[in-house]
Order: C-alpha cells, then sequence, then structure tokens
C-alpha cells in the first residue's frame, strides 16, 4: 500500500535553537504535581466568574486557538489561560512566554490543577478521546478538535459519548461549521421545505498538495528525553521505534490518522450532517487509495470517496484528492428542487451565495457570506459553561460524525460495507 523513502525535509524546516528563540528556557514544567484521584473546581456559575482554561496540544492548531482565546479575552470574555501541556517542551516553552500559562509535561498533571475549569484538546487524533475521557473524569469541561476520535477507536467514542450525559459535563467538539450563519441559512431553508425532502448530497473536498501530511518537521535531531515524551505521543497507538517522521508528521501514517476521510472531510461533511439532521448512516462504502504521493513513507491516501445511506432514505456522496483543487458546487438535492452553494470556502467558512432551483419555478439566488465560525464556536462554548445548555457541536453530534467516518475507514481498509446496527450502536463489517 505505500513506498517507502526518505523523506526530504521542507527548506524552512529551522533548528531546535531557532524555535525555542522567543521562550523562556526556565519554565518549571517538571514542578507540576497532583496525580488520580483529580479534586475538581467548583462549577462556573455566572457570568461574573473567570473562566480557567487549560491548552492540551499547543502545536500548530492548539497555537492557534492560545490566539484566537488571547483576543476573545483582550475584547472582554471573562476567562484566563491557566495552563497548558505539550508532549514538545519547545512548543510548551513557546505558549507559556506568550500567555504565563502554567507548564505541564503530563495531561493527567493539568488536569489536576484545581485553577483549570475547562481545557481544550488539541492533539493528534488518536489522544483526543483518551485524553477527553481524563478531563470529563477530573470534572472539566472540554472543547475537542475533531475528529472526534481515531478511526480505529469507536467504542471508546462511544464510552466518551455516555460519560459525558452521565458526569453532566459540557463538551464541544470542534466542528466549527455549526457556528456559520451561511449554513444555518442551509438548514432554515430546508426545514421550510424549500426542496422537498432531502434526497442526495454532494460534497467533495479538493487541494493540490500533500503539505496537510507532510508538515513541517522543526527540529530534525529531536529525539525521545526530557524534551520529547514518544510514549505520551503513542497513546494506545502501537508501541513503535521514534522517528521524526511519525512525531512531527503524523498525519502521514494510519497509527495516528485517516487522510481525507477523517482530517478533511469534516470540513465538507459535518455541516451536512448538521443541517439535514441524521445520526447514523445504515450502509457505508469507500475507496480510493495512495494515487499521486507514493515516492515516501506515507500511509493514509490522498484520493479518497465515500457513500453513506441514511435510514431516512437519503445518500451522501463525498469524494476528496489531494491531486487537484478544482472545486465544484456542493449540492442538497430534495424531490422537489436543488440547493447549490457558490464558491464555498474551506474550513467551514460558508460560500458566497446559496440559490435554490425548485423543480417547478423560478431559481432564487441567496447571498450569504464567508467567515472564520471558529470564533462564535468557541463563545458559543464558553457560554454553555456558564449556563450548562448544549453546545451547537455537541458530544452526541461529534458521535454521529465519528460513526460515519468510522465506518468509511473501515470499509476502505477492510474492502468490505460497512453497516450500523442501531440497537447495539455498532459497526458490522
Amino acid at each position: 500500500m505505500k513506498s517507502i523513502q526518505t523523506v526530504t525535509q521542507p527548506s524552512d524546516a529551522v533548528t531546535r535553537r531557532e524555535f525555542i528563540r522567543t521562550t523562556a528556557r526556565t519554565a518549571a514544567a517538571a514542578a507540576a504535581a497532583g496525580t488520580f484521584p483529580f479534586v475538581a473546581r467548583g462549577q462556573v456559575q455566572g457570568a461574573n466568574d473567570r473562566i480557567g482554561i487549560g491548552f492540551i496540544g499547543v502545536g500548530g492548531r492548539g497555537q492557534s486557538h492560545v490566539a484566537l482565546v488571547q483576543k476573545l479575552i483582550e475584547s472582554g470574555t471573562n476567562a484566563q489561560i491557566v495552563a497548558a501541556n505539550d508532549a514538545y517542551r519547545y512548543r510548551l516553552d513557546e505558549v507559556v512566554s506568550r500567555t504565563k500559562a502554567k507548564p505541564y509535561r503530563k495531561h493527567t498533571d493539568l488536569l489536576a490543577d484545581a485553577n483549570v475549569d475547562v481545557v481544550c484538546i488539541a492533539t493528534p487524533d488518536r489522544l483526543h478521546v483518551p485524553q477527553a475521557l481524563d478531563a470529563i473524569r477530573a470534572g472539566k469541561d472540554v472543547y475537542c478538535e475533531k475528529p472526534m476520535g481515531h478511526w480505529s477507536q469507536f467504542n471508546l467514542s462511544k464510552q466518551f459519548y455516555e460519560e459525558t450525559g452521565k458526569l453532566k459535563r459540557v463538551v464541544q467538539i470542534g466542528n466549527q461549521g455549526n457556528s456559520s450563519p451561511a449554513w444555518k441559512q442551509v438548514g432554515e431553508l430546508i426545514r421550510q421545505g424549500a426542496i422537498g425532502r432531502p434526497q442526495l448530497v454532494e460534497a467533495g473536498f479538493y487541494r493540490y498538495g500533500d503539505w496537510g501530511e507532510r508538515m513541517r518537521i522543526p527540529d530534525p535531531d529531536a529525539k525521545p528525553g526530557p524534551d520529547l515524551d514518544w510514549e505520551a505521543f503513542l497513546g494506545d497507538a502501537p508501541k513503535v521505534p521514534f522517528t521524526v517522521d511519525r512525531f512531527f508528521s503524523w498525519r502521514k501514517y494510519l497509527d495516528y490518522a485517516g487522510g481525507p476521510c477523517t482530517d478533511l472531510f469534516p470540513h465538507v461533511f459535518t455541516p451536512f450532517v448538521s443541517v439535514l439532521g441524521v445520526k447514523f448512516p445504515s450502509l457505508v462504502v469507500a475507496a480510493g487509495g495512495i494515487f499521486k504521493y507514493t515516492t515516501y513513507d506515507r500511509e493514509v491516501p490522498d484520493t479518497f470517496t465515500m457513500c453513506l445511506d441514511y435510514p431516512e432514505k437519503l445518500s451522501v456522496v463525498v469524494p476528496g484528492t489531494l491531486a487537484n483543487a478544482y472545486v465544484s458546487e456542493p449540492a442538497i438535492r430534495g424531490d422537489e428542487g436543488t440547493i447549490t452553494l457558490q464558491n464555498p470556502g474551506e474550513w467551514n467558512a460558508g460560500f458566497d451565495s446559496l440559490t435554490v432551483i425548485p423543480r417547478q419555478g423560478q431559481k432564487q439566488v441567496i447571498p450569504a457570506g464567508k467567515m472564520d465560525p471558529t470564533p462564535p464556536h468557541w463563545q458559543n462554548f464558553l457560554q454553555c459553561v456558564r449556563t450548562r445548555e448544549k453546545p451547537v457541536s455537541d458530544v452526541e453530534f461529534g458521535f454521529h460524525v465519528t460513526a460515519a467516518l468510522n465506518m468509511a475507514m473501515l470499509a476502505f481498509l477492510n474492502k468490505k460495507v460497512a453497516q450500523f446496527d442501531p440497537v447495539k450502536q455498532a459497526i458490522i463489517l
């Protein structure tokens, strides 16, 4: 399935010294204390209580969340960044130098900090659910990046969903399209019956380039030790020898990621799940492979198509490739008309307009708009932390999405049809 060759690192790779040139090298990472069982801080009661936020995983996506939360705080959000954790000390030092957060080398020690009310989890996919489970058991609310779990962790994702309800924690999954005003317009039109009963969805993800998987390696000389916790990175993944590629470019490998299906499709697939109100697919098939980027140790596909049937008599078709960036218009086809989306933006940013084409009558073009929905997604999460209401992308919604993506990956890897047993809530191959 793969061709293994030595990877040539991009020319902008930096040395360890450059990576930490703005950091305080004396960060007190080793001073963190506390073990299970956790002692949780009292529940945030209202608008006058400051929410203490901890970040687990401060790589590229994690640091973007840190920067976003800093801006929210500067604009008046009553919160404070109080703690941070990462398996790579130099990333941790960098964030600590900017935020003055308390550094922790172990995420369990961060969760034992009574000043932490909520955590943002932005680690590699395989760590999301195990760390989120630790967090809710510690009495913390959670913003968990997508995908909610690794493609091999369906049962663990189910456990996370069930325990969240029992422990009455607030969980927001990072499917930020649910906070997009443009997508809310689509949902309202469907509820109004503008196209009758939806029967077929067509939406794809297209990009030219493998930079999302072959990520930049900031320190080619990195190795496990006091500054790099390889065991923490592996989590429940197979215990394999350390390589800088596995640690920094983990999206290339099936042990930690799923390629377009789980890393990219949530951006285009998730909003349709939301606006259509569907839950678990009844049947999923998938096809694809490594068709272009065959000259290095890539394991995840670069071309992938999944087809899902839902019990509501609805099919969803999602193709994707990293070898062609031409974008086609997503469409929702109903028995009384069609909705198409013009010039969609990446990362759930919305689209310029939407067109309603009835089976009979005149089509209607409705202005929409693009915006980054991540800030309102965070605002919704923090508001729900205070009110204890359900966020727009709660853990139940995340479980429905991860079930579909898990089914697609398992169907692809096993070359079988994946079915879902709604009574047992189990995937059957």
